[in-house]
């Protein structure tokens, strides 16, 4: 939490990121309202916006990384040197939103957590995602306890603003009052973004350093370690 007190540009990349994703998915589900319905439709949707919210999280990781190696942080930079791994990412995109649909469903949740640092290794390292998965792998099976532990914690933003957000949402439904109705479903909608924001902040900051850490210890006992703290 202290990289991210101090570096505020990593609450605004993610901040970013969850309002064009957001935008999007409202935009997908009006026209497939307006559509009737259509399967390809949906799902060409939901590839575009896996693809934005990697890319999102690719900048997000190296504007981080750059934090933790006393770097300047900029966003249009971070940007620009993601843009150089379009291809690799919109290769990662598709596996990406299977896997979370995946953990959504309480079926692919080892699957998630073993790839959890695929993207990292991917704009990191800049390598192809066969070996990014196998990285990312290599470090869910020696540092599982410490993997789980950090991305359950990270969860907690997020998590404290969910209910809230359904809760006002909801009053906002059945307020006889357009117009109370109307900002008590805006102040879900933010109250749902800050949320998701600070929750994604921190658990970029987190995969950054946990993956710095592992090139570290793959380095051998000589090797740069960083201490990986799920709130720092």
């Amino acid at each position: 939490m202290g990289v991210v007190w101090r570096r505020k540009k990593l609450l605004l990349l993610p901040g970013i990121t969850v309002a064009v994703v957001g935008g999007g998915a409202a935009l997908v589900v009006r026209a497939e309202v307006l559509l009737g319905g259509s399967l390809a439709l949906g799902v060409a949707g939901l590839v575009v916006l896996s693809f934005l919210a990697v890319f999102g999280t690719s900048a997000l990781l190296v504007a981080a990384a750059d934090a933790l190696r006393g770097r300047p942080v900029g966003i249009r930079a971070s940007c620009g040197r993601v843009a150089g791994r379009v291809r690799v990412i919109a290769g990662w995109a598709p596996i990406g939103l299977v896997q979370v649909l995946g953990a959504l469903l309480l079926v692919g949740m080892a699957w998630a957590l073993g790839n959890y640092l695929v993207v990292p290794a991917l704009v990191l390292d800049g390598v192809g995602v066969r070996e990014a998965v196998r990285r990312s792998r290599e470090v869910y099976r020696r540092d599982r306890a410490d993997l789980m532990r950090g991305s359950t914690w990270l969860a907690l933003p997020f998590l404290l603003t969910f209910l809230p957000s359904v809760v006002l949402f909801v009053l906002g439904l059945v307020a006889t009052d357009r117009g109370l109705g109307t900002l008590m479903s805006a102040a879900a909608a933010l109250c749902l973004w800050a949320g998701t924001t600070v929750t994604a902040s921190l658990s970029g900051v987190f995969r950054a350093r946990l993956y710095l850490e592992s090139k570290g210890a793959a380095a051998g006992p000589a090797g740069p370690v960083l201490y990986v703290s799920p709130v720092e």
